[in-house]
């Protein structure tokens, strides 16, 4: 349809003339009653069916047989061409929804903190900070209050007013982990150097639930690690910590179980010497109210393949089953108390005559009814003879995202052309999305954005095709952390990509799709 393409190639869209537009769970128009959102379009909330002659504001359209996915607008965030054209990492990007939907703030790699109305894009407010990267934002169970953490040389936590983004107070998380240095101007790596907040979370109450983490180099070209997990009141004292003393490793990413009041923390070391007595690779499970250690769970690396068994965002808690999901491609689901239950070889190593390939796990969570986790492309694990050739063949469970149940049984799963960026679910649990990034072996520029599935009641027997809602697109390559509401939104920070001629395209920014 004309008009939704029109709509699709402006990043602040322009109203399609004479057309709705039929979008999961509503339809939107260029007038007439409902909810405003993005450049002059409303909203209606309500459910049709294809095939269905849908009146609404003077214009009547027939609902197609699936839904579009349009974009209602997006928040500019800078420049980051230096970092993409030299080849960086996807920008950090964090992102977060007022608890009543209204307003979305965002945090970027550039150092912005950024307030709008999660409708419409209108800025509220807009703040730079210096010598940063905003690694974290979350705002309190009122919205009165927009918590941002930085990876910067003091990792400073700050609460802040959201209608002007100044400062209530205060938190050196530098106190805890180090102070660093700013890096040279022409270091685009330098800033992941220096300390910061790898997990923000407002609990029940009030309390903030931060884990702050630094790895770097010293003078003498010795490799530190320091992390401590601290628990916070709203007014940044101190409430508890564990370890007492910072750790001499890498803490990454908590997760949150909150009907059963504990948090997850992974557990990775990249200092010189010997490990700690803590679950280096691996994780360590504390109790939510005091921070004391409450269970442990670690694996052996998969020789010869694999030196090390790694875990990244693949770890999820919900009752007594903890998820964990490996570089080497498995997937274990275990007791509360770490015990092994069921392992799942999804992407382990195969042999493609004499090469082996896998199909890594790097994002996964754990609701009440499954479990998810994505697969990544097929590669050669750097265990191998010869890591840097071409994989001659697709491992069987590359790229794919899968849903179980909590005893291991395949639910369902999806596979598609698109390289995974990333793995979201909603608050509800009901609706989970992939993200999309730039593919090494496939010059398709129409692949990026997001894909939508409904996963409510996962055991009733539709399949991955039947389950994928929606298809959102984006200009761009996406991060991998995004977000999507119980009202339908999906929330995505994408950035340019280069072309193979060397030319970038696309933007840094966010853009908010219905």
């Amino acid at each position: 349809m004309t008009g939704v393409l029109a709509l699709l190639a402006c990043s602040t869209p322009a109203p399609p003339v004479g057309e709705l537009i039929f979008v999961r769970d509503g339809v939107l128009a260029p007038a007439g009653p409902g909810r405003e959102v993005g450049a002059e379009l409303r909203l209606t909330e309500r459910a049709w069916s294809p095939g269905e002659q849908v009146d609404l504001a003077g214009f009547t359209s027939l609902a197609p047989a699936t839904a579009s996915c349009v974009p209602l607008y997006s928040v500019p965030l800078g420049d980051v061409s230096r970092l993409v054209a030299m080849g960086g990492a996807a920008p950090d990007t964090a992102l977060a929804l007022s608890p009543d939907g209204e307003r979305l703030a965002i945090g970027s790699y550039t150092g912005m903190v950024v307030v709008v109305d999660g409708w419409t894009g209108a800025e509220i407010a807009r703040r730079q900070l210096a010598e940063t990267m905003v690694k974290q934002v979350a705002w309190s169970a009122d919205g009165e209050t927009l918590y941002a953490a930085e990876q910067s040389p003091d990792a400073m936590l700050r609460a802040l007013d959201p209608v002007t983004l100044t400062d209530r107070w205060t938190h050196p998380l530098s106190d805890q982990v180090g102070h660093s240095p700013a890096p040279a101007g022409e270091d685009v790596y330098g800033v992941y150097t220096l300390p910061s907040a790898f997990g923000l979370d407002v609990l029940p109450g009030g309390d903030l639930l931060v884990v702050a983490t630094h790895g770097w180099n010293d003078t003498d070209g010795v490799r530190l690690n320091r992390s401590q997990v601290l628990r916070l009141g709203a007014d940044g004292a101190r409430v508890a910590a564990w370890p007492a003393q910072p750790a001499d490793a890498s803490f990454r990413r908590p997760v949150l179980d909150l009907d059963g009041g504990r948090v997850v923390i992974p557990i990775s070391r990249t200092a010189d010497g010997p490990d700690p007595d803590l679950p280096v690779d691996g994780v360590q499970i504390l109790d939510l109210a005091t921070l004391a250690p409450v269970a442990r769970a670690t694996e052996q690396p998969l020789a010869p393949w694999f030196t090390s068994a790694t875990l990244w965002e693949a770890v999820g808690l919900h009752g007594d089953t903890l998820l964990m999901g490996w570089n080497d491609g498995r997937v274990q689901l275990r007791a509360g108390d770490g015990t092994l239950r069921t392992q799942l070889e999804t992407g382990s190593p195969v042999m493609a005559g004499e090469v082996p390939i896998v199909a890594n796990v790097g994002f996964g969570f754990v609701t009440a009814d499954a479990v998810a986790f994505i697969t990544s492309g097929t590669n050669i694990p750097w265990g191998a003879a010869s890591p840097d050739l071409r994989p001659p063949m697709a491992h069987p469970g590359e790229n794919g995202l899968w849903g179980h149940d909590h005893a291991g049984e395949l639910l369902w799963t999806w596979s598609g052309p698109d390289r995974f960026q990333g793995l979201s679910r909603s608050p509800d649990g009901q609706t989970w999305i992939v993200g999309a990034a730039d593919r090494s072996s496939d010059s398709r520029r129409d692949l990026f954005g997001a894909r939508v599935f409904d996963a409510s009641t996962p055991a009733d027997g539709r399949g991955g095709d039947d389950r994928m809602v929606a298809t959102c697109r984006t200009e761009g390559p996406v991060f991998f952390h995004h977000l999507v509401s119980d009202d339908g939104r999906v929330v995505l920070a994408e950035y340019p990509f280069a072309g193979d001629d060397g030319a970038l395209s696309g933007a840094y920014r966010v853009t908010v799709l219905r």
